[in-house]
Parts: structure tokens; C-alpha cells; sequence
């Protein structure tokens, strides 16, 4: 359970500024974009769907022509959102991801990628759950959706581990869990688990789900 500093940085994390100072001086904003083009490259999709996606510090390292949806409860997080994306073609969304009314404002995609950088650990079972079954709804056969979570395991760190127990997040998963939610929505998975990618001690399940059937 956070203790009263922990809590008082998760209010201040609120704040957008506050937010993206910190994600770039732990070093996951150059992760992070790192992962985002890499997977980008890779798998060449024409539509990016973005889970969660705070800022939309991810969207500006799209190619010119892919098409960005994001998604996000947070007014704050959007209304920067909209003004970092002005000059490339985007959507934003105000919505939790586990309502499938946004499914109806995006559509069923074609060719696309979705992004959750961060985002599965924050919401508990059923959300989970209802969030899969409604991209299992929007991504068609061959889109793929990559994630990143923390995760605790037999390796992870003293240090690591009070990382991960101490996030905004507090529904960390073992990799199973993940791959048995995906199956059962029509998506195949694979994953691997990286460790010290940041400035801090962290451990990250990195996940790549393809949309099957």
C-alpha cells in the first residue's frame, strides 16, 4: 500500500507537465520511443490506435500518412494531446477503454497497430477483460496490439519490486494471465520480459498480441 510521500507523488503525476518531466527523467520516454519505432517499422501498419495515451508523445514519431487514434480519460492529457498532433492526422477520444462506446467513434481498423505503453496495470480484471474483447472488436485479422507493463518475477529486484508495488498501477500480472485474457478474444501472444531499461530499477513485460480471428 503507498504510503502518504507515494501518494502525494501520484497527485502530482496528474499534472501533464509534472508527468512528462518525470517520464523523461527516469528515461522512458526514450525507451518508450524507442519500442514505439521500432514496432512501427517492423510491422508497417497504416492506422495506430493508442491506448491511454496520455500526451501523445508517441504520435509525433509516427510516419507521415499513418493515421493516430487516442484514447484517454484525462481532459488535461488531451487538450495537450491536440495541440502536439495539430499538423499530422489524428483523433482523440475522451473515454475509459473498458466502455465500448469507443469502439463505435473508431470503427473497425484495418492494417493497424495498437499501443498500450503502461496502461494494462492500471485497470483491474473485468476491465481488462471488457478492454480486450473491445479490440478483439476494432482490429481486424493481422493487426497487432504491443504492450508494456511492469511485471515482478522470480529476477526482479528488491528495488524493482518496490518500483512496480508503488505505481499509479496497482494490477500487476503474471505473463499468463495476459496470454490466457488475449486468447480468449482471438489474438496469439508472445512476450518477453526486459529488465533496467530505465534510470530506476523496473522490470517491463513487453507483449505482442495478433489479432487471429
Amino acid at each position: 500500500m503507498p504510503n502518504r510521500i507515494v501518494k502525494v507523488g501520484h497527485k502530482v503525476l496528474a499534472l501533464p507537465i509534472c508527468y512528462d518531466l518525470f517520464q523523461t527523467a527516469v528515461g522512458s520516454v526514450r525507451f518508450r520511443s524507442d519500442f514505439v519505432s521500432e514496432n512501427v517499422s517492423k510491422f508497417k501498419m497504416e492506422n495506430v490506435l493508442d491506448l491511454g495515451c496520455g500526451t501523445a508523445s508517441t504520435a509525433n514519431l509516427l510516419p507521415e500518412g499513418v493515421s493516430y487514434i487516442g484514447l484517454d480519460t484525462s481532459p488535461k492529457y488531451l487538450e495537450k494531446a491536440r495541440h502536439r498532433t495539430e499538423d499530422r492526422k489524428s483523433k482523440f477520444i475522451l473515454t475509459d477503454i473498458a466502455n465500448g462506446e469507443w469502439t463505435n467513434a473508431t470503427g473497425k481498423l484495418e492494417s493497424a497497430l495498437g499501443l498500450a505503453l503502461g496502461i494494462y496495470h492500471h485497470i483491474n480484471d473485468r476491465q481488462l477483460e471488457d478492454t480486450i474483447s473491445n479490440l478483439s472488436f476494432v482490429l481486424q485479422p493481422g493487426s497487432k496490439i504491443v504492450s508494456l507493463d511492469p511485471v515482478i518475477d522470480a529476477r526482479t529486484s528488491k528495488l524493482a519490486n518496490w518500483f512496480a508495488r508503488n505505481d499509479r498501477g496497482p494490477f500487476i500480472r503474471d505473463p499468463d494471465n495476459y496470454v490466457e485474457v488475449f486468447g480468449r478474444h482471438g489474438f496469439s501472444v508472445s512476450y518477453e520480459i526486459t529488465r533496467n531499461s530505465f534510470r530506476i530499477p523496473y522490470d517491463l513485460l513487453l507483449i505482442t498480441a495478433t489479432k487471429e480471428s
